[in-house]
C-alpha cells in the first residue's frame, strides 16, 4: 500500500494550516452532468478529494483556485450532450484541459460493476495523471454552432 506523505508544505497562519501547492500539477477528473460535477483531484497518486458540486464553471475554478493555492491543473472529463464550454472555461482560467471520448477510457471488469460517478471521476483523474488519456479535437465556437445547425434541421 502507498504510504500517504505531504502533497504541499504547510505553514500556520493564526491558528490556521495554510497549504502552498506552488509547484504541483494536481490533475483533476470530472464528471460532467447537467446539474452537478462530481470533482476528484490527485496528487502523485494520492486522492486530495472527490466530491460533488453544482455544473457552474465559475464555481469550480474558484474551488480549485481557493483550496490548492499556486498549484497548476490538468483537467479532464468525458465528451458529452453539454459540449466544451467546460473545456473553453478551463483553458481560459490557464488550466490545461482535454475532453476524452468515453470508449477511450480503459476500465476493468471491477470497474464495470461499481460504475459510479465517483468512482469515474477519480478513474480519470488517475489515468490523466499516469499519461494514459488523449484527448479529442475540440471545435472552434463557430464551427460548434454550424455543426448544431445542421443537426437541428
Amino acid at each position: 500500500m502507498k504510504q500517504q506523505t505531504s502533497a504541499a508544505s504547510e505553514t500556520q497562519t493564526k491558528g490556521r494550516n495554510i497549504i502552498d501547492y506552488s509547484g504541483k500539477t494536481i490533475c483533476v477528473g470530472i464528471d460532467v452532468h447537467q446539474k452537478d460535477y462530481q470533482v476528484a483531484k490527485v496528487y502523485q497518486g494520492i486522492c486530495l478529494g472527490n466530491h460533488r458540486m453544482a455544473a457552474h464553471s465559475d464555481a469550480l475554478i474558484k474551488h480549485l483556485r481557493s483550496h490548492y493555492r499556486g498549484a497548476d491543473f490538468k483537467c479532464v472529463y468525458e465528451s458529452c450532450s453539454w459540449g466544451f464550454n467546460l473545456q473553453r472555461r478551463l483553458k481560459a482560467a490557464g488550466m490545461d484541459c482535454i475532453v476524452v471520448n468515453a470508449a477511450d477510457v480503459s476500465t476493468t471488469d471491477k470497474e464495470r460493476r461499481r460504475k459510479t460517478d465517483p468512482v469515474d471521476a477519480l478513474k480519470l483523474a488517475r489515468d490523466l495523471e499516469c499519461g494514459e488519456l488523449r484527448g479529442i479535437d475540440i471545435p472552434d465556437e463557430t464551427l460548434q454552432q454550424e455543426r448544431n445547425l445542421i443537426r437541428y434541421r
